[in-house]
């Protein structure tokens, strides 16, 4: 019986390294390996606040809510304050819901510039690096503690909507979206995940 327990703590546990021997180097932190780790997480949901700067405004707007991702293609967005509203993007479909008023769809695929953007962020949260780089050139700085990607946009009518998208987080873990309009107006986005 001890010889039992003894060879499960053996698997349970990993061996120590000899003495002797160097530590394994950690991977090294590239697009790639953000993006693999990205493809792991299958749902999550988050609290955010959102801060839009807009330069006919002397004051940020600020706004919000919870966030929920589904893989591979479902988004909802739920502002909670100041005024009720919801996102909700599933497949190629964009359901706007706001209080007072009726339910609005869309086909992302008749809004170009929408679905590219929607498509960007689809594919950050899924891990899908070749649909990210179809439409953004991606430049990663940091390392799994702390890392931001920028995304800037190939195509020239997305650049007349929008500058660059700056997106940092923790791990598989997105923490801050910052978006520049290329009109100079900017949102930001803090983002608290909820425990799974």
């Amino acid at each position: 019986m001890r010889l039992i327990i003894v060879a499960v703590l053996a698997l349970l546990c990993p061996a120590a390294p000899p003495a002797n021997a160097q530590p394994a180097a950690p991977p090294e932190w590239t697009l790639a390996t953000l993006m693999t780790a990205m493809r792991q997480v299958r749902s999550s949901s988050a609290r955010f606040v959102e801060l839009r700067y807009l330069h006919l405004l002397n004051q940020p707007q600020q706004s919000s809510g919870t966030l929920v991702y589904v893989a591979p293609n479902y988004l909802q967005k739920t502002t909670t304050e100041p005024t009720p509203s919801r996102l909700t993007i599933s497949g190629d479909r964009l359901t706007i819901e706001q209080q007072g008023q009726p339910n609005r769809a869309i086909a992302l695929q008749d809004y170009s510039a929408i679905g590219t953007l929607v498509d960007s962020t689809r594919a950050v949260l899924a891990g899908d690096l070749p649909a990210l780089t179809r439409s953004f050139v991606a430049t990663l700085a940091g390392g799994p503690e702390g890392w931001t990607l920028t995304l800037e946009p190939r195509d020239a009518k997305l650049r007349e909507m929008v500058a660059s998208i700056r997106v940092q987080g923790q791990r598989d873990s997105i923490r801050d979206i910052l978006t520049l309009q290329a009109d100079g107006d900017r949102t930001d986005m803090a983002v608290t995940p909820e425990p799974q």
